[in-house]
Order: structure tokens, then sequence, then C-alpha cells
């Protein structure tokens, strides 16, 4: 493969694996028993703050790209299935955290593990150098799109039709 044709590559890559994992049944294989009765949108949710709690709504809401009035609706599905957990930011009484309940991470545990075992399946056939190599750069790749969610949006080529 030319390094012109990376791009592509890659953005057909993702958009098979973004359709695969969207299917009903892999996404039950990927989430477990334990996932069932989440929304995407929910399971996303969850994992982010149980990993990253306590956690504000305000940066909640940029992670998901969404205003904190959206990401308090979303977040209070997940409060009443004591999931999640908000209290007053100490640092600043107006704010709100949000921390994962006993419950929560249980339940993040069983789902990354189904998720873990689901890959493991996947992956079986691969040497050990392939499937290292892979999660190392899956693993950067995804950290990318954590920093820089949208890249930058300037054409590649030609000036900007703005500009002048």
């Amino acid at each position: 493969m030319h390094d012109a044709d990376v791009p592509s590559t890659v953005h057909e890559a993702v958009t098979r694996v973004v359709r695969w994992a969207s299917r009903p049944d892999v996404r039950a294989a990927l989430l477990g028993q334990a996932g069932r009765e989440l929304s995407g949108n929910d399971v996303h949710l969850l994992r982010t703050v149980a990993a990253r709690g306590p956690v504000r709504a305000s940066d909640l809401a940029a992670w998901q790209g969404v205003d904190k009035s959206t990401i308090s609706t979303q977040v209070r599905r997940l409060e009443e299935r004591d999931l999640v957990v908000r209290r007053p930011d100490p640092a600043d009484r107006r704010a709100v955290l949000f921390s994962a309940t006993p419950r929560g991470r249980r339940l993040r545990r069983r789902m990354d593990a189904a998720g873990a075992a689901l890959f493991a399946e996947l992956l079986r056939g691969w040497t050990e150098a392939d499937r290292q190599a892979f999660g190392t750069l899956l693993d950067r790749f995804s950290r990318q799109l954590d920093d820089n969610p949208t890249a930058d949006r300037t054409p590649a080529t030609g000036p900007d039709p703005a500009s002048g």
C-alpha cells in the first residue's frame, strides 16, 4: 500500500468496524449480559465516569460534544439505575461531580470483560507480534481521537475560500 492510499484504507476499515460494532449481535457480545439494558450512549458515559471520575458535568459535556443540559439528562438515566451518583464539587459548589457507584464500576468491569473475551477470540489466529502491534497502534490512534475528535478541518489543498 502506498502512503497516499493509507487515509482511504483507514477510512474504509473504520467504517467497517463501526458497522460491525453496531450490529445487535455484536453489541451483545461486546457488552455481555451486563450491558443489555443500556443504550450505546449510556455505555460510553458509564465507562467514562468510571474511568475518569469524579468528573464535572462540563467536562463530560465537552467530551460528548454536547451542552451541559443535555449531559445532565443523559447522566440522569445512569443515576436512576444506581450506576452513577452526583455530588457538589467541593472546589466550586455551583458545579457537579459525577462518580460511578460500586454497582456502576462492577457493571463496567463485566462489560469490559465481555468485550475483551470477544477480541481475544477474534485475534486468536494472529501472531503475538501482530496482536501487540495492532493493540499498540489502535490504542495510539484512539487516544489521538480523544485529544482531537474532529482534527483540523482545513482543506489539504488550495487556499481557504473564506480568506480571500
